[in-house]
């Protein structure tokens, strides 16, 4: 799994920015397994595709469905690049294994 672009979302609230990540694969459940490890995991499987959301107390928030190829990462705009940097490694980590 390879982060391939990043992009801005369209609007977020309370001094937060989100930002969608996309990946050269879609999501499945071992990479979602994965992003788990990183905080509390919410999956909602009401949905067709089913839906989940990962928070990282204090840092930033995952959403995202699986079988997609992007996620949504919600993060305050004063440390975006910092822990943007430290998701890309974690990520990375993902792709040797």
């Amino acid at each position: 799994m390879k982060i391939i672009k990043i992009s801005e979302a369209e609007s977020c609230a309370d001094g937060n920015i989100g930002y969608d990540i996309y990946f050269d694969k879609n999501t499945d459940q071992n990479f979602i397994d994965y992003l788990s490890k990183l905080g509390k995991i919410k999956i909602d499987n009401t949905f067709d595709i089913p839906y989940f959301k990962i928070i990282v107390k204090g840092y930033y928030t995952l959403k995202g469905s699986l079988g997609q190829n992007f996620l949504r990462m919600i993060v305050p705009e004063s440390i975006f690049k910092q822990i943007f940097d430290e998701f890309e490694k974690y990520i990375s980590n993902y792709q040797n294994k």
